[in-house]
């Protein structure tokens, strides 16, 4: 267990921070503007939320789940392996991983905007729900700084 020198560290928390306070604009205020927009600037689908549409819906939610465990899965090789990068490249990776899991996560609002424009009102509760899983999956699987700072440290 290597203890990081305090430039390091500074440097990881910076990256840190503008990544995450990306992702939260991504994952969680995004979302919000749509739960009180969207509405207005998409039409509402005429379909009923059954037959096909009720199938694309448990399609939608099996790709949210994907996500979350591709997620899990990519922390796991990423933490791995963090403590073994340089340390000029260890903020770089840990801004990309959490801008990659923002984004993978912003799937699930997309998902929930194409279940409104397929079966509109009778569907609204479940495209509400797609969209806020978004900011659910985020607080959930989203590394906070204390495991990227053990991951730096090779603890496990």
């Amino acid at each position: 267990m290597a203890r990081l020198e305090q430039a390091d560290l500074n440097a990881l928390h910076r990256a840190y921070r503008w990544a995450y306070l990306a992702g939260l604009a991504l994952c969680v205020f995004w979302p919000l503007m749509l739960q009180l927009v969207f509405t207005s600037f998409i039409a509402p689908g005429q379909n009923p939320p059954g037959g096909v549409v009720k199938q694309l819906g448990y399609t939608f939610t099996g790709l949210v789940l994907l996500c979350a465990a591709f997620v899990t899965w990519r922390w796991g090789k990423v933490r791995a392996g963090f403590g073994g990068l340089e340390s000029a490249q260890r903020p770089k990776t840990l801004a990309r991983e959490i801008l990659l899991y923002s984004a993978l996560f912003e799937l699930s609002c997309f998902l929930g905007l194409a279940y409104w424009a397929l079966a509109g009102l009778e569907g609204l509760r479940f495209a509400r729900s797609f969209i806020v899983l978004t900011s659910i999956m985020f607080f959930c699987f989203v590394p906070r700084f204390e495991a990227w700072r053990r991951a730096a440290e090779g603890e496990a």
